[in-house]
């Protein structure tokens, strides 16, 4: 590829030298040369709307648009004259009259760019008429507010949700004074098919999108006051990004770094950027000890302790080693995993030691010792996407946004074979297959690729195999060069490894005389699975009936599952070591320790690929009193080991 030749230009009287093909604007902002905007971001294309970076170039009466206008040689370009400077007041003028923008009565006052502009231009007053217009405020989504009162028609959102997020929730509609952002034509945002990752929350530069669940920070003090934090996001192994707005240690708002790297672009998906500003439940700051009454109490660390020692002692003198388990989470960092592994394997040996979703583990180990995967950042290279038992609109929002947008700029095909389609009619083909009849369908695609992918000796009928639709699916399969297969969660979960199998076998032969792995992505169900994983924390299954007592360490957002250790009333004692309170665990648990939020730790956390790992920086401070996994398993450890020996 030929190297971008460097040509020169004048900006304010000052000569630079600057890559051919750039616009006015990014040459200015490459030499510190300030021009005002409004309709641009960074992470966003260029529209040319809101007219406030207009400039004057080689003298010309009319100004131009300095996003959208690209540099040439010997450009002569004036950023800011008397001229210049009345044009962009007016603009803001006619922006403050349009709407409802009265500062003090909105949240983000203090942090709008609308604002700001207003400062910067000594726009104290207005004189032109307000229109006093009254326009809806939509309420109806969980997590953010649209309020067109307050919205300048920028277009950010609208491109947001297009370029960075591959939807087309938001539009236009109406014209001139009467203009608003509409949601899938004429809707709202609650019920729509919004998928909540907020980018358009975070691109908007005025307070038409804000944030429900954390309004207050208006109060919190202004963007001076603030911390900005960087750090990545564990919740399914993706690794985004992220930017956490800090203030006296409370949580105000978490954004993704725009631009961003490919594929992903800096955006967010719900689980990063407005549930961990949620609850799960009550904190728990100080332990919490089941009394004769069945009340919990507050306890200290040492009595705490002494009792989960004891307790799991008498476990194993009554019912022997064996009676004992450990579980743990897989959105742990592979530190904690580590630790929690070390400490069951050295306090007792003959126990069962497992992850929450061991079972998905187990399902893909059925299928074949290794099963190796390509880079999750490759989706976006291939022509022909297949998923089969994908939910990733609630496991891996970034997968259905990476699919979507595979499909806008690259026309690639996806076919979706499931009970759900997590793409809608993005898809070219759905086969709607129950998780019973997954594996005919699947030995029905292989056979018609190649009979020898397919020894299954299934039996069965399927209705939609015959059909002209099934045959254009396996011609879209045979034609593509660049076949991509998503192995879903729904399908793991199963513990069906036959299925998994004739995927591997398929994704192996549309490879063929590749020498790079076949391409074969599988989602996990927790944000560090591939960790846990390869830890081999979860190899075994466990003989139910036999487990009487254990320690489990949850991250709040587990449930339990009956499949590990059958049912809580089964027990005879239980540990949980979690960051709230979980109505679910605590019936039957017998103490209750808190530990911090996966945002109150430093921890390394793998990628769901499995193709390497990050670290990710603490952006809280865990309450006063909460230690580390790592420091109360120690402790734990310390006592148990006092109480070696067999079952009397």
């Amino acid at each position: 590829m030929d190297a971008i030749a460097n040509i020169s230009l004048k900006i304010d009287g000052v000569e630079v030298m600057v890559p051919d093909g750039l616009t006015i604007l990014e040459a200015a902002r490459q030499n510190g040369i300030h021009i005002p905007t409004l309709c641009h971001h960074p992470a966003l294309s260029a529209w040319g709307g809101c007219r406030l970076c207009m400039v004057e170039v080689d003298g010309a009466s009319r100004l131009v648009a300095g996003c959208v206008t690209p540099v040439r040689k010997g450009m002569d370009v004036v950023t800011s004259n008397e001229r210049i400077i009345e044009a962009r007041r007016i603009i803001l003028e006619f922006l403050f009259a349009e709407r409802n923008h009265y500062c003090m009565f909105c949240a983000v006052s203090g942090d709008c760019e609308l604002q700001d502009l207003a400062y910067e231009y000594q726009m104290d007053h207005l004189t032109v008429p307000p229109l006093n217009q009254e326009f809806p405020v939509d309420t109806s989504h969980d997590d953010m507010v649209m309020d067109h009162n307050r919205c300048i028609l920028c277009g950010r959102c609208v491109r947001a949700c297009r370029e960075l997020v591959g939807d087309s929730v938001l539009d236009f509609q109406n014209r001139g004074g009467q203009s608003l952002i509409t949601v899938d034509v004429s809707g709202q945002l609650g019920g729509s098919t919004c998928v909540s990752c907020g980018a358009c929350l975070q691109v908007c530069p005025t307070g038409a999108i804000f944030d429900r669940y954390r309004t207050h920070y208006a109060v919190k003090g202004k963007s001076k006051d603030w911390v900005s934090k960087e750090s990545y996001c564990p919740q399914c192994g993706l690794l985004c990004p992220t930017v956490s707005v800090v203030r006296r240690n409370s949580l105000l708002r978490i954004e993704g770094q725009m631009p961003g790297r490919e594929p992903d672009r800096g955006q967010l998906c719900h689980k990063g950027r407005f549930d961990p500003i949620k609850t799960t439940g009550p904190r728990l700051t100080e332990p919490l000890v089941r009394g004769d009454d069945g009340a919990w109490q507050k306890s200290t660390w040492a009595a705490a302790l002494d009792r989960i020692a004891g307790g799991l002692e008498d476990v194993r003198k009554n019912n022997g080693p064996q009676a004992l388990f450990g579980l743990i989470s897989s959105c742990c960092s592979n530190e904690e995993l580590t630790q929690f592994q070390q400490f069951i394997t050295t306090c007792w040996p003959e126990g069962y030691l497992d992850t929450l979703d061991g079972r998905h583990f187990r399902t893909l180990v059925g299928a074949g010792s290794l099963i190796p995967e390509v880079p999750w950042a490759t989706m976006l290279e291939a022509d022909f996407i297949l998923q089969v038992g994908v939910i990733s609109s609630q496991s891996h929002p970034i997968i259905t946004s990476l699919t979507r947008r595979a499909i806008m700029e690259k026309k690639t095909k996806v076919a979706v074979i499931g009970p759900e389609n997590p793409i809608g009619p993005w898809a070219s083909f759905h086969l709607p297959a129950s998780h019973e009849e997954l594996l005919l369908t699947v030995n029905a695609i292989c056979i018609k690729i190649n009979p020898d992918l397919s020894t299954d000796p299934a039996k069965g009928t399927l209705s939609h195999v015959g059909t002209k639709g099934f045959a254009d699916f396996i011609k879209l399969i045979e034609d593509a060069e660049k076949a991509l297969i998503i192995i879903g969660e729904a399908l793991t979960e199963t513990g069906d490894s036959a299925v998994i199998k004739r995927l591997v076998d398929l994704a192996r032969f549309k490879s063929r005389g590749s020498s790079a792995p076949p391409r074969l992505i599988i989602l996990k169900p927790a944000g560090n699975s591939a960790a846990a994983w390869s830890l081999g924390m979860a190899a075994r299954q466990s003989a139910r009936n036999q487990l009487k007592g254990g320690l489990i360490c949850a991250t709040g957002e587990d449930g339990w599952d009956p499949a590990l250790i059958g049912t809580p009333s089964n027990l005879d004692f239980l540990a949980v070591l979690a960051p709230y309170f979980s109505e679910t665990l605590a019936r039957q648990a017998s103490v209750l320790l808190p530990i911090p939020t996966w945002m109150e730790v430093d921890g390394t956390y793998a990628f769901a690929d499995g193709s390497g790992s990050r670290f990710k920086r603490r952006v809280l401070t865990p309450p006063p009193g909460v230690g580390p996994v790592e420091e109360t398993l120690t402790a734990l450890s310390g006592r148990i080991s006092m109480n070696p020996g067999q079952p009397d």
